[in-house]
């Protein structure tokens, strides 16, 4: 009893600093506003990431950027929210010389069109849209990559579509099922609930604080190392009329049928073969991994998981040449030992860390402080500037 009772309080004590600090950031949006972007910065045109083309899907006027030749297997990238195509700039750049290279901007968010009636963001028609344009441009499968709610979308098209996808990446979230049977347990963190419950009920505010300061979110979002042009890109994109509003209507959109259970009948689905590789973090919004990996790895067969530590949200942009590798490694021709139907594999990956740093998110102010100089870069089996006095391997089982 006396652990029920603790255990709420702490629950009590929680939601009352989320609300105060939200409260907080409403004063500070009643005495800022958000900074002019009338201009597109020249990476978003830079010739490195791709040719910008449009196609016509379902009367949309579908943007996209595409870099390699089309004659090459197609290797398609799906973004999450608030994203668009440029986060896919260094994936893009690296596979092309090996794939077909597209990064969509899916309906409504960057060049794409807006669509007319909001039911279009839901997953189903998404997925339809990304299949439709997989035809379009003349393949028969793709390599889908997604990342966060793209990801989302991603395993949406292995279940609805299986048929165009030859090999898939996701890349820190699983399964809307998979989300759907941790709620019921009650296994989703209360800090993950409680922000999708504030987006849902007071959307309104959500776009002021991300205004706030100049769109100071997308600073926090890129993280403290992006560089000045990346966040302009950002800014400039989600500055535009209305293009934060799409995001929350997309959100609106799928978070109305989180709790219906059609999707748990991902359970049943059956098994098309189609390799897979989820690649998640230690800073995801599921802090405890090892509540949906076993289940994950049940139901999707053949897959395959990898662990990056620190890499933050936006994996492939902080840290894209691990992701790169990893990518790679798993794309490669001979490819990873793929485990039977019945024997799911993990994979144990080792790496050369720092042991003063390991589970510590490097900024660029580590370099200044007291916080280990040395390794304030390069860590994590990277080419240190400088010799490391203590060096340990680590194994890190996915």
């Amino acid at each position: 009893m006396d652990q029920l009772v603790i255990g709420c309080l702490g629950r009590a004590i929680h939601v009352c600093g989320q609300f105060l600090q939200w409260v907080v950031g409403w004063l500070q949006v009643a005495f800022s506003k958000p900074g002019s972007h009338p201009c597109p910065p020249d990476t978003l045109n830079h010739g490195k990431w791709g040719s910008h083309r449009y196609i016509t899907i379902h009367k949309l006027k579908i943007h996209y950027v595409a870099k390699g030749s089309s004659d090459k297997p197609l290797m398609l990238f799906l973004h999450g929210l608030p994203d668009f195509w440029y986060s896919w700039r260094h994936q893009l750049h690296d596979f092309s010389k090996d794939y077909w290279t597209v990064a969509l901007d899916l309906p409504g968010f960057g060049r794409s069109e807006k669509p007319i009636y909001g039911i279009t963001y839901k997953l189903n028609n998404l997925a339809l849209i990304v299949k439709q344009f997989v035809v379009d441009v003349g393949k028969s499968d793709c390599i889908v990559v997604g990342s966060e709610a793209g990801a989302l979308l991603g395993w949406h098209i292995v279940n609805q579509c299986p048929e165009i996808v030859s090999k898939y990446v996701m890349l820190g979230m699983p399964p809307v099922g998979v989300l759907q049977e941790l709620y019921i347990r009650r296994e989703l963190p209360l800090k993950l609930l409680l922000r999708w419950t504030l987006y849902k009920h007071f959307g309104s505010l959500c776009l002021h604080l991300a205004r706030a300061a100049d769109y100071a979110y997308f600073d926090r979002l890129l993280g403290a190392n992006a560089k000045p042009q990346d966040l302009e890109a950002y800014k400039y994109t989600f500055a535009q009329p209305l293009a934060l509003e799409r995001v929350m209507e997309a959100f609106e959109e799928n978070f109305n049928d989180f709790l219906l259970p059609a999707e748990l009948d991902f359970r049943a689905r059956e098994s098309s073969n189609v390799p897979g590789l989820f690649v998640f973090s230690d800073t995801d919004c599921l802090i405890d991994d090892d509540s949906y990996l076993d289940m994950l790895t049940n139901i999707y067969r053949p897959l395959e998981t990898r662990f990056i530590p620190r890499a933050g949200k936006l994996m492939h942009q902080t840290d894209p040449g691990a992701v790169n590798k990893i990518i790679r490694d798993f794309l490669r021709e001979d490819g990873y030992p793929m485990p039977q139907l019945n024997q799911p594999e993990r994979k144990v990956i080792l790496k050369e860390v720092c042991n003063n740093c390991y589970t510590k998110q490097h900024t660029a102010s580590d370099r200044t402080g007291d916080h280990h100089r040395e390794c304030a870069e390069n860590c994590d089996g990277k080419e240190h500037l400088v010799k490391l006095t203590t060096t340990f391997r680590l194994p890190i089982c996915s």
